[in-house]
């Protein structure tokens, strides 16, 4: 299933390479992913479908007021919510520590503040991501770096791009996607399904291919195969692979120093870079006053024919400066260093399974 999306052209403008091969079939990204996923196997609780129904309405609403009110909203809501939550504020102040084990007491606590709200406009800006008009998307946003990136797909091969949570990630699809970069990503199907659905469709709105994962195929050799397929499908028209990597979700990642400190990362990146000979490269978009972005890439690097421990800890080396360009816009709202989470499980890392 094929689909054109408003506002997104073949031609990148503004002097950027864009992804593809130079010559040869166009490229047609496979959308429609929700469409083709099979329906739950039981009704979800009433709970989730409530919770489904509160986080659409925030969407719309967030989608329908003007933007100044919205994004101030938002900000309000941040600071709000770093008021209020102790825990939260607490394990974003125990992640930040580590990142700047020089700060004082008051700036990182002034850090953590602004972790708050700069996940606060995150969420807005990915409600309203599709609504984005690229020229005045594109007005608002400068970037430095796409020299490595357009060096690496000179290659022929693709490029993995590795990102965190940090910044504003679905603008920077948008806006990718508007100069010619063509995206694909794994997305795990999680509840409520009709959340994740929106997301998908979301996705593939700003021109992001959305290849789903389900948890349970990805211990077998079908599910993992076809997954394997897909991205490598993109990376042989030359195009980009966007791997999520700060996080371990399996259980099963690569415990390596991240700001000195063991931490388990996914071997997703190293995975797919190995396979398809993609070089990784890393990126981010970081948030700017006035509702501005700046997208900054960082130089490209290969990992075939190193271990995975020597491959992951490259990996974690290149998430440490991608975070130090803004500690405060690193959504670390999670458990990351292996001393704050629980005792690992053995799961499936479907990037990790049989070709």
């Amino acid at each position: 299933m094929t689909a054109s999306v408003p506002g997104v052209s073949g031609a990148p403008p503004g002097g950027y390479r864009g992804s593809g091969q130079r010559c040869g079939p166009a490229y047609r990204p496979a959308f429609g992913a929700a469409d083709r996923l099979p329906p739950p196997s039981r009704p979800e609780p009433l709970r989730l479908r409530l919770t489904a129904g509160l986080w659409l309405a925030v969407w719309e609403l967030a989608r329908l007021l003007p933007e100044a009110l919205v994004f101030g909203l938002a900000d309000l809501g941040g600071r709000l919510a770093h008021r209020a939550s102790a825990p939260a504020r607490a394990r974003v102040a125990r992640n930040l520590a580590r990142v700047l084990p020089t700060a004082t007491e008051a700036e990182l606590a002034g850090v953590v503040r602004d972790a708050f709200r700069s996940y606060a406009r995150y969420w807005v800006e990915a409600f309203r991501a599709a609504d984005l008009d690229p020229a005045d998307l594109d007005a608002r946003t400068t970037t430095d770096g796409f020299a490595h990136l357009d060096a690496a797909l000179e290659g022929g091969r693709g490029a993995v791009v590795l990102l965190a949570h940090h910044g504003s990630w679905d603008v920077a699809a948008r806006w990718a996607e508007t100069h010619g970069y063509h995206l694909a990503v794994v997305a795990e199907v999680i509840r409520p399904r009709r959340l994740f659905e929106r997301f998908v469709r979301l996705r593939e709105a700003v021109g992001l291919e959305v290849v789903p994962l389900r948890r349970r195929s990805a211990t077998a050799s079908d599910g993992g195969a076809a997954l394997a397929r897909d991205l490598e499908r993109v990376a042989a028209g030359n195009h980009l692979l966007g791997l999520l990597a700060d996080r371990d979700l399996s259980g099963t990642g690569v415990e390596v120093a991240l700001f000195g400190h063991p931490a388990p990362l996914p071997r997703g990146p190293v995975t797919l870079s190995q396979r398809t000979g993609a070089p990784i490269v890393p990126i981010s978009m970081l948030q700017r006053p006035a509702r501005r972005w700046h997208v900054q890439v960082l130089p490209a690097f290969e990992v075939d024919g190193l271990t995975p421990q020597t491959a992951v800890a490259r990996v974690a080396q290149a998430l440490e400066q991608l975070v130090l360009l803004d500690p405060a816009q690193w959504h670390c709202f999670s458990p990351v260093w292996s001393a704050d989470r629980p005792p690992r499980r053995s799961r499936p890392d479907p990037a990790a399974a049989p070709p």
